[in-house]
């Protein structure tokens, strides 16, 4: 390996490990936004990439890991100014490279991410899916508890408590109280460190038909006097933007035979959606307000700041009601002190499982969220309203071009210099032509000059 590497080569400074029970993550750690090739095969099956202008200073280094989803890592310098990174993953394991820049928290990084085989997938879901059915058959309640965060993604980091540690030990308490009633069965979507999409957290949640969902976290605020206990459930706003989406989708995947109707597809789709939200939506804050309410007096040190409503993707479920719990601040000492010590700890993982029990096993409301219907029905009318401005700008935008003489760009003009001969503005000369802000006239161009 030579000894001197040019100055302007970015270097690799960590090369780390994450991996779950479904799928795990090799993150290389770059000083630099780094220049990576596209992934290629070797005979023998080893997948490699090359990073270009990157320096790694051990020359070379294997790493066998040996594990479901990866057999071997090597990473080597090939020449002073490139690395090539060599990967062999098992039969049937998917791999996929991406680049992601550098934010405010992390640097410029490499992943390969790794996915187990479908099949293998679809075997442990058959098993899990048949234990829940008999769980199911004998009215035994399945609760999903989410610690937050996890591997990469260490969520806030204050006053010695890095949030994914913590939630993930809160989480654990919770389900050893449900542990010990068989009236329930308590399933964690992660139990170690490692990270999971928010989408795929519902997921589980749903597809394991849980009967409640409650993603666990602490919180954190520049201001460092906001203390206390923060429960939320899912606010209309994120609702909405959820439900947009979900049409979207439906009306990809669903075929309405070409049967008439009086009312549009689209519309039908999305009132049997919002209907859905808003059912969820009711039970969910109704679990808020139980949560809330047996949190704010666990440990009396530690105020409540109530039940609140926000767009989070974890709540956008219309299977289950869906809470997210924030333990406490972890900005604010007080807080982190309560947060820190033991008896505290499991006297919040008691009222977490205590507020669940009360829900679930009292008597749950039925009904609508008219918050949310009367948020949808608004935002309806924004939009229709928008749409009608839109056509009439739209049709007088047509009657103009209609009346509009035209003007052949000639050598010399600019567009200042034509609407001053016409007596009219730039403005209104880009807008009937449909020109941008940084558009600019040719010799030859036809323009249509607005009419007096």
């Amino acid at each position: 390996m030579p000894a001197l590497f040019a100055s302007e080569s970015g270097r690799i400074t960590d090369i780390r490990f994450w991996q779950s029970p479904e799928e795990a993550q090799i993150v290389v750690d770059i000083s630099t936004a780094p220049r990576v090739s596209s992934v290629s095969r070797l005979k023998d099956g080893t997948l490699f990439f090359d990073v270009e202008q990157c320096v790694f200073r051990p020359g070379k280094q294997r790493y066998p890991l040996n594990n479901p989803f990866i057999e071997i890592l090597t990473v080597q310098q090939k020449t002073s100014s490139m690395v090539r990174v060599f990967f062999r993953v098992p039969e049937g394991v998917e791999a996929r490279t991406y680049v992601l820049p550098k934010n405010d928290r992390k640097g410029d990084r490499i992943v390969i991410f790794l996915r187990e085989p479908q099949a293998t997938q679809q075997q442990k879901r058959t098993a899990t899916l048949s234990e829940i059915r008999k769980l199911k058959a004998e009215n035994i309640k399945i609760v999903v508890l989410d610690p937050g965060h996890g591997g990469e993604d260490p969520g806030t980091q204050n006053n010695g408590i890095v949030e994914k540690n913590y939630v993930l030990n809160m989480g654990t308490l919770v389900k050893a109280y449900f542990d010990r009633d068989p009236r329930f069965k308590a399933i964690l979507t992660r139990s170690g460190d490692y990270i999971i999409p928010l989408e795929r957290r519902r997921e589980i949640a749903e597809q394991l038909g849980a009967d409640a969902f409650v993603s666990l976290h602490a919180n954190y605020n520049r201001k460092k006097a906001i203390r206390g206990i923060e429960v939320y459930y899912e606010s209309p706003k994120g609702a909405v933007g959820e439900a947009e989406r979900l049409v979207a989708e439906m009306e990809n995947m669903v075929d309405f035979g070409g049967a008439p109707s009086a009312i549009p597809a689209t519309e039908l789709v999305k009132k049997d959606i919002v209907e859905k939200q808003a059912n969820i939506m009711f039970k969910s804050r109704q679990l808020a307000e139980k949560v809330e309410s047996r949190l704010a007096g666990a440990v009396t040190t530690l105020p409540s700041r109530g039940t609140k409503r926000a767009g989070f993707k974890v709540l956008h479920s219309m299977a289950m009601p869906s809470i997210l719990v924030e333990f406490g601040y972890t900005s604010n000492l007080a807080d982190a002190g309560i947060l820190k010590n033991y008896t505290c700890r499991t006297r919040l993982a008691q009222a977490v499982y205590l507020g669940l029990r009360d829900f679930l096993l009292g008597n749950i409301e039925e009904g609508l969220d008219t918050s949310y219907l009367s948020y949808i029905q608004a935002a309806d009318e924004r939009k229709k309203s928008l749409a009608r401005a839109h056509e009439a700008r739209k049709k007088k935008l047509e009657a103009e071009k209609k009346k509009a003489k035209k003007h052949l760009v000639k050598n010399g003009e600019t567009l200042s210099g034509i609407a001053s001969k016409y007596k009219t503005t730039v403005t209104r000369i880009k807008q009937l032509n449909g020109y941008s802000k940084k558009h600019v006239i040719k010799i030859g161009d036809t323009i249509l000059i607005p009419a007096k």
